[in-house]
C-alpha cells in the first residue's frame, strides 16, 4: 500500500489484487470501463455490495478527464487567477502588496499540478482499500459478458467474464478537421489549452457553452484580450435571460469582445504567432491562439458497441433508460458517454443507480429530476428548477423574489459585492420553483435552494431561517422577503 503523492508516477499495474499474466479468463460480478468520477462511483458502490469488481482505464493514471483535463485543471486555474487578482486589487486600496507582472506559465500551473496529484492519490488508496482490481488496457467487447482486455505492452492481453459492465470512459473535445491548417501548434482545445507554453496576448475562443465562456473569464482576468465567437445570438442559451445578460454585461466591462450570431468559415495560420480566424459573415479576427469549445465526443471507439447490439446516437452518445441500463440489459453506461448534462456530480449519482439497479438494491433511489448546474465563469453563475422562459412557455404562474448581493454584509467583506440571487416560486402556495444565482460562490450556494426544492417546500422556509452572520446564505431570506413583500404578505 504505497501512499503519498509519488503514488502518482508508479505503474497502474501494482493495483491489481490478483495477478492476470496467464491466458485465463478472469471472472468478476462487474466489470468499470473508465476510472473518471462515475467510474470510480461504480466500482466503489459495487464493491460496498460485496461484488468483485475490476476497474479497466486505458491511461497509466486515474482520475478520468474530469481530474486530468478538465474540472480539475481548470477551476484550479481559475481559483489561482482569481487570487492573484484579489491581491492587485489590494494594491490599488494602498495595501504594501507585491504582485510580479511577469509570471509564467507554469508558475499559474503549479497549484494545478499539486491538485491532481493529491486527488489521485487519494482514488488510488480508496481502490486499493476496497480491493478493487484496477487493469491498465483498452477494452473490446466480444460479447455482453466477455471483455478482452489490450494491454500497452501487448503482453499481458487478458480476457475477463463480467455479469454486468459500466461504461464510463468519458468524452473528449470535438475538433472540427475542416477548420484546421495543416500546422496548427497555435490552436488548442480545452484539453490541451492547460499545457499552453507561453500566454498570448489575445486569444480567440470558438465556442459560447461552459467552457468557452469559463475560459474566456479566466483568460481575461490574467490580462489577455479575448474574442469570444457564438453562433447564436446569446450565450449559453439554457442560462436564465436575465442572469444571460448580466454575465454578457460582465464579460463586455472585463474588456470580452463578444461576436455573436457567427459561424466560423476557417482557420488559417499567419505565422508562428498569429493565427486568423475567418467568419462566414466576412469579418477576420487575428489573436496569438485559438481556443475550440465546440462540445465533446464521445470515447466509445473500439469497445465493440454496435458488435453487441448497444444502440448509439448522435457523436457516439450511448442511449441509456431511466437506470441507466442501454439496449443490453447487462450493460449500463453514465456520465459524459450519454450525454446531457455530463456533470461529474451527475455521472457519480448515476453510477450509485446503475449498480443497485444491476444487484436488485435499488428500492425508492433515482436521479432527482431537479438538478443543481454550476458553471466556474467570472462571476459564477448556478441554477436548479426552472427558469423564468420555461414557466411562461409552459404556462405557469409564477412570481419573484429577488437580492442582490450588494444588500449582504458578506460580500462587501469579500470584495464580491456584484450579483444576484433570484428565486421563483407558486404566489398561491409559495412553493420554491427554481434558483438562479449569479455572483460569488455561486455554484456551493445553489445547495440550499436544490433542497428546499427537492422536498417541496416553500420560501418562508428562508424569511424563518436561522442564517449566521455574516454569510452570502443571507441572500436567500432577503430574496423571499422581496418576493412575498411583491404579493403584499408581508
Amino acid at each position: 500500500h504505497v501512499t503519498g503523492v509519488q503514488t502518482c508516477a508508479l505503474p497502474i499495474s501494482i493495483m491489481r489484487a490478483n495477478k492476470m499474466t496467464d491466458t485465463a479468463i478472469h471472472k468478476y460480478d462487474v466489470a468499470i470501463f473508465g476510472s473518471g468520477p462515475g467510474g470510480e462511483r461504480a466500482a466503489m458502490q459495487a464493491s460496498k455490495l460485496g461484488k468483485r469488481v475490476v476497474l479497466i482505464e486505458k491511461d497509466s493514471h486515474v482520475g478520468g478527464s474530469s481530474l486530468h483535463t478538465g474540472t480539475i485543471p481548470s477551476k484550479s486555474l481559475r481559483e489561482t487567477v482569481v487570487n492573484l487578482s484579489r491581491l492587485k486589487r489590494r494594491v490599488n486600496q494602498g495595501m504594501n502588496i507585491s504582485v510580479r507582472r511577469d509570471i509564467t506559465v507554469d508558475e499559474l500551473m503549479y497549484r494545478k499540478d499539486f491538485v491532481i496529484q493529491e486527488q489521485e492519490t487519494t482514488i488510488r488508496n480508496h481502490l486499493f482499500a476496497n480491493r478493487i482490481d484496477l487493469v491498465q488496457g483498452t477494452p473490446t467487447f466480444k460479447s455482453p459478458t466477455e471483455i478482452y482486455v489490450e494491454t500497452p505492452d501487448g503482453e499481458d492481453d487478458i480476457t475477463i467474464h463480467a455479469e454486468f459492465t459500466v461504461i464510463s470512459t468519458g468524452s473528449r473535445p470535438h475538433r472540427p478537421t475542416a477548420w484546421f491548417p495543416e500546422n496548427a501548434e497555435n490552436i488548442y482545445d480545452s484539453d490541451s489549452i492547460l499545457q499552453v507554453k507561453r500566454l498570448p496576448h489575445k486569444i480567440t475562443i470558438i465556442g459560447s457553452g461552459v467552457i468557452g465562456c469559463e475560459y474566456a473569464c479566466i483568460f481575461s482576468r490574467m490580462g489577455i484580450r479575448v474574442n469570444l465567437i457564438s453562433r447564436d445570438r446569446t450565450i449559453m442559451p439554457f442560462v436564465d435571460r436575465e442572469l444571460s445578460e448580466n454575465f454578457m454585461y460582465r464579460m463586455r466591462h472585463n474588456r470580452i469582445t463578444l461576436r455573436l450570431g457567427e459561424d466560423v468559415k476557417e482557420i488559417v495560420k499567419v505565422d508562428d504567432e498569429h493565427v486568423k480566424v475567418n467568419l462566414a459573415s466576412g469579418k477576420s479576427l487575428s489573436s496569438g491562439a485559438v481556443l475550440i469549445a465546440a462540445g465533446r465526443d464521445s470515447n466509445v471507439e473500439g469497445l465493440g458497441l454496435g458488435e453487441i447490439g448497444v444502440e448509439q446516437g448522435k457523436r457516439g452518445l450511448i442511449c441509456v433508460n431511466d437506470k441507466y441500463q442501454t439496449s443490453v440489459e447487462n450493460i449500463y453506461a453514465v456520465g459524459d458517454v450519454i450525454g446531457f448534462p455530463g456533470l461529474a456530480s451527475t455521472a457519480v449519482i448515476q453510477a450509485r443507480i446503475a449498480i443497485l439497479h444491476a444487484f436488485n438494491q435499488l428500492e425508492n433511489e433515482e436521479m432527482p429530476t431537479d438538478l443543481p448546474f454550476g458553471i466556474w465563469t467570472i462571476p459564477s453563475i448556478a441554477m436548479v428548477g426552472a427558469n423564468e422562459e420555461e414557466l411562461t412557455d409552459k404556462s405557469i404562474p409564477y412570481e419573484v423574489g429577488i437580492a442582490h448581493f450588494k444588500e449582504v454584509a458578506r460580500a462587501h467583506i469579500m470584495g464580491g459585492e456584484y450579483g444576484i440571487l433570484k428565486l421563483l416560486f407558486d404566489p398561491e402556495t409559495l412553493k420554491l420553483l427554481g434558483v438562479h444565482i449569479i455572483g460569488p460562490h455561486a455554484p456551493q450556494l445553489i445547495h440550499l435552494g436544490q433542497s428546499v426544492m427537492y422536498y417541496g417546500g416553500d420560501i418562508k422556509y428562508f424569511v424563518n431561517a436561522v442564517f449566521n452572520y455574516p454569510t452570502l446564505d443571507e441572500a436567500y431570506r432577503i430574496a423571499a422577503f422581496n418576493g412575498m413583500n411583491r404579493l403584499g404578505l408581508l
